[in-house]
């Protein structure tokens, strides 16, 4: 009896020691342990132009995607509300809507803006006359509102965006990003502003949520006509849920494709045999072992 104690007292503790190693009090360990780990997953919008503007806010750097090139970085100034008639530049998606080689401010004393490139109503990328202003680029923020760039890396992004080219203004970690597509691409669904909107922020819901991935989501094309100055919402990745539903694979093929009434062998990660003569959700599922070629 009392070498029975002793066992059971040693394996009880054997065991709290393993279940204390089983729970993580840090969520930055408890997102390493999963074999998915969906906190990266972004939801994005299509361009078919060749280049797209990104602005980093929390680091004041600014990147020119190109899909031919590689991407060109370069630091920036952006708004700021702690100077006076200052304000703080908004995140969102966008899209270049004007240019112009020589502009004058209208509301600041008519100050020379050189190739200014607008986004959010007045609030465009532009550089300045002279390079004082070069010590706060990639620094600090220390513009009224618009994104200050060198002369040198103004010149040369105004040479190459157009009318459309989309624009990402983020803090560091957005919900939304944005991707390449071709012309030609049959998978493209251009939408007006209002339903591109309202798809949009429930999708982004859907991440926070975990539940993304439940149905297939369109690729959504942009341009200057269907994103206004007002912009789209880009959300925050760090609400985005790190354990995102999946749909059983036969229910995503039922939603992807209408497949004939006879018997159709579909070799999935589970292994199943499913036709459409029966009710969703009740398709005979037979392990791929039990299937002959």
């Amino acid at each position: 009896m009392k070498h029975f104690l002793i066992l059971l007292i040693v394996t009880s503790n054997l065991f709290a020691i393993d279940d204390k190693k089983n729970q993580s009090a840090n969520p930055d360990e408890e997102k390493l342990n999963y074999k998915i780990n969906y906190s990266l997953l972004k939801d994005t919008l299509f361009t078919t132009h060749d280049y797209f503007l990104e602005v980093d806010l929390s680091t004041q750097m600014s990147y020119l995607h190109s899909r031919f090139d590689s991407i060109k970085s370069f630091g920036v100034s952006t708004g700021t509300a702690r100077i006076k008639e200052g304000i703080e530049t908004k995140e969102g998606v966008f899209a270049i809507q004007f240019k112009a080689e020589r502009w004058h401010s209208v509301q600041f004393d008519s100050t020379l803006m050189l190739h200014f490139m607008t986004f959010n109503w007045g609030v465009g990328f532009h550089a300045l006359a002279g390079k004082s202003y070069y010590k706060y680029l990639g620094v600090k923020r220390s513009s009224h509102g618009c994104v200050r760039v060198s002369k040198e890396d103004a010149k040369d992004i105004y040479s190459k965006v157009k009318f459309g080219t989309p624009v990402i203004v983020h803090s560091g970690n957005p919900a939304v990003f944005i991707g390449f597509a071709e012309n030609n691409d049959p998978d493209l669904q251009y939408l007006e502003y209002q339903e591109l909107k309202n798809i949009l922020t429930n999708r982004i819901e859907n991440l926070y949520k975990g539940e993304y991935r439940l149905k297939p989501n369109a690729k959504l094309l942009i341009d200057n006509k269907n994103v206004t100055h007002a912009g789209l919402p880009v959300g925050d990745g760090s609400k985005i849920n790190i354990r995102q539903i999946l749909k059983p694979d036969y229910l995503f093929i039922e939603d992807a494709k209408t497949q004939p009434r006879e018997f159709v062998r579909i070799y999935l990660d589970k292994g199943c045999l499913i036709s459409n003569d029966f009710g969703r959700g009740n398709w005979p599922q037979i392990p791929i072992s039990e299937i002959s070629d």
